[in-house]
């Protein structure tokens, strides 16, 4: 995949940090406030994690997908009740690579590989991984490790931010940076990163149990780990440059740690909707698409399924995709047959009527949909984006403005939302929800750009432009303590 080398790079650099022993975070002493929050405060993470996202996304590593983030997030969310907060709520997204990783970044953002999703086998598997990340969370493992780069090494924190930019740019160029800087003291490094591991392995299966999910998910995944892991490839590694302990001495750890008795889910969760997540991966993933539909085809022939919905589900996406509209159409039918009212199906359905140029079928399809799930944040994103671009923007607006109460951090609602304002001709809201898409992503000067702009528009009502100088005047502030270039034209 082209995409993999970044997602690992920043796996590496949070993962090779030195930080504080957890040998010394177990004595006792009065409560003096965290240390990494002197050289690593809230604002430095806000900005450092919106940044990293923003690189991420303008490589395409984020696979910019409603249904799969939203599905990591209900597992996400459900865990991180019983975890300690640090302020900053948490951000769950799927990463555009083969590869059986994730990782945790600052602000709370917490990266799925496609892979590992794709190399699980049940849902408690994946749970167990996002557990293990929410604890390098929950404990500061991230906040502490760049803390330390400040406060210990700051030349050796540099050529590492440095050998990470050169990664995303020359795969070659990048390792050798980075190894290079890191060769020095990497074994101080790793042998804290390992306790700390250790430490998240252990917090991640109490966080697991108390959310409800099977804590074994977490062992079953690393013994999976350890069988992928056997090979020449695997012992040329010498055991001091491992970031991560040994797959197999974790499984047998967090065997010996499996709390007992497990909490159990008061309500289940639905076991589909895990197999559904797999196969809509699948089918996104996949850039042979022809390919695809022909193993698809063969597995359904033969019954060789775990799940014949979910073959199904990504067989009728890959048709889509392919431009195979009527066949697609009748695959989703049969679906809807055993399950009417999956919001997954009837999306589906509406989307290739979208595709196909009938519109007033994909409104009808949307608006029964939007009957029985009147408030569902999914559905609000497809809804709202095909009346924006091809409906009714004024409604669009009207659809989307209750989520964007409730999510204020997300961009792509905001994307979406400026897309129908700008297609309703309102240049305020157009312009002041670019800002904020801006803003998310780590672009303050954009941000500030679009404000100075809607600023100019004489069209605005009183509380309008109240509305865009208070954010301009929040935006310019920020960008002078950053040192950034700030535009005088337009006073806050």
């Amino acid at each position: 995949m082209r995409h993999r080398l970044l997602p690992f790079t920043l796996s590496l650099l949070l993962g090779l940090t030195p930080v504080v022993p957890v040998t010394a975070q177990s004595i006792q002493l009065p409560d003096i406030g965290d240390p990494a929050s002197v050289y690593f405060g809230a604002d430095d993470e806000q900005k450092l994690g919106l940044d990293i996202m923003r690189r991420l996304r303008d490589r395409g590593a984020v696979m910019e997908d409603v249904q799969l983030n939203e599905y990591l997030n209900s597992i996400g969310q459900s865990i991180v009740t019983y975890a300690d907060h640090n302020g900053a709520p948490y951000t769950f997204f799927m990463v555009r690579d083969s590869s059986i990783n994730a990782f945790a970044m600052p602000h709370n953002f917490i990266g799925i590989n496609a892979g590992l999703l794709l190399n699980t086998q049940r849902e408690d598997e994946l749970a167990g991984v996002m557990a293990h990340e929410i604890a390098h969370v929950s404990q500061r493992h991230i906040a502490r490790a760049i803390a330390d780069m400040k406060r210990l090494s700051l030349p050796l924190a540099a050529a590492m931010l440095a050998g990470a930019a050169l990664a995303a740019a020359s795969k070659q160029a990048g390792s050798a940076a980075m190894v290079s800087s890191m060769a020095a003291s990497a074994q101080h490094q790793i042998s804290f990163t390992r306790a700390n591991e250790q430490e998240a392995d252990r917090i991640g299966m109490q966080l697991l149990a108390n959310a409800g999910f099977d804590p074994q998910g977490m062992t079953d995944f690393f013994s999976k780990l350890e069988r992928l892991s056997r090979g020449e490839a695997r012992n040329q590694i010498p055991d001091m440059l491992r970031t991560h302990p040994r797959p197999e001495s974790r499984a047998a750890d967090t065997q010996d740690r499996l709390p007992i008795p497990a909490i159990r889910r008061t309500g289940p969760r639905d076991r589909n909707a895990y197999h559904l997540a797999k196969a809509r991966t699948l089918a996104l993933l996949t850039e042979d698409n022809h390919t695809l539909i022909r193993e698809l085809e063969i597995r359904l022939a033969k019954g060789d399924f775990t799940s014949e919905t979910a073959e199904r589900y990504a067989y009728a996406i890959a048709l889509r995709q392919a431009g195979r509209y009527d066949e697609a159409q009748q695959q989703i039918q049969r679906l809807q047959r055993s399950d009417r009212d999956r919001l997954a199906f009837r999306i589906e359905a509406a989307e290739i009527a979208l595709a196909r140029g009938d519109r007033a079928q994909a409104m009808r399809l949307f608006e029964d949909a939007q009957r029985l799930y009147p408030d569902d944040f999914t559905l609000a994103m497809h809804y709202g984006r095909a009346l924006g671009g091809q409906g009714d923007p004024q409604r669009a607006m009207r659809l989307l403005q209750p989520h964007l109460r409730r999510r204020p951090n997300d961009p792509q609602l905001y994307a979406v939302y400026a897309q129908a304002a700008q297609r309703a001709g309102d240049r305020a809201e157009t312009h002041a929800t670019m800002a904020e898409y801006h803003y998310l992503n780590g672009e303050l000067l954009a941000a500030i750009e679009q404000l100075e702009i809607g600023l100019r528009n004489p069209g605005l009502t009183p509380n309008q432009e109240a509305r865009l100088r208070a954010r301009l005047k929040l935006f310019q502030a920020e960008a002078i303590a950053q040192d950034l270039p700030v535009s005088k034209r337009t006073s806050p």
